[in-house]
């Protein structure tokens, strides 16, 4: 029991911080304010599965895709914390630039296809708002670095699977989130978490 909870508490630290879903809510809300409730709460949904589906790949099969390419773990946290360094200070520095993409997507048309909804869906909303290249590093390094013991095992997925619960309640309540917390509040918690990337 202590090395399930240990590995949950180790695994949940270090993914809910990358995928961030209180963050990614304000810009969820953003994405999708052309879209009704019911039809966010199906994308909050979905994003949640594709979410678990990708970490669950980026930790299991992840180190195979690197060594087919031949690429270290220690190069791939290099570049990943490069990536992160760089989206941290880049969302802290152009919080216009954001304000101008997001009423850019407001003015999008959308015609409610699922085709469409499946696209937007998994791009941008799953990857790379959810799970970046940061996020991925991180799950590749799990990957590699974790005991292959049952409680270890059990522990990590436990920990993927509230880390994807939390970004499917961060999505589905996005709205109340954001009211809660106000323009400024929102601006706020995006450049306090852009702040911890770097």
């Amino acid at each position: 029991m202590e090395l399930f909870i240990s590995a949950f508490v180790y695994v949940l630290a270090a993914l809910l911080p990358m995928v961030n879903p209180l963050s990614g809510s304000v810009f969820f809300v953003s994405l999708t304010s052309d879209l009704s409730e019911r039809q966010r709460a199906w994308l909050a949904g979905r994003v949640a599965v594709y979410s678990f589906l990708m970490i669950e790949v980026s930790v299991y099969i992840g180190v195979f895709i690197l060594n087919f390419f031949g690429i270290s773990i220690d190069v791939l946290r290099v570049a990943g914390g490069l990536v992160l360094a760089c989206a941290g200070w880049s969302a802290i520095n152009s919080a216009e630039d954001n304000k101008k993409k997001r009423q850019a997507s407001e003015e999008k048309s959308f015609d409610g296809s699922t085709d469409e909804f499946k696209r937007r869906a998994f791009f941008p909303l799953t990857m790379p708002l959810m799970v970046g290249p940061g996020a991925m590093s991180v799950c590749t390094a799990l990957g590699t670095t974790m005991p292959s013991t049952v409680p270890d095992i059990l522990g990590m997925n436990a920990a993927i699977i509230v880390n994807c619960l939390a970004v499917w309640i961060s999505f589905r309540y996005s709205d109340q989130i954001t009211k809660r917390m106000g323009a400024s509040g929102a601006d706020a918690v995006v450049k306090i978490f852009s702040f911890i990337l770097i």
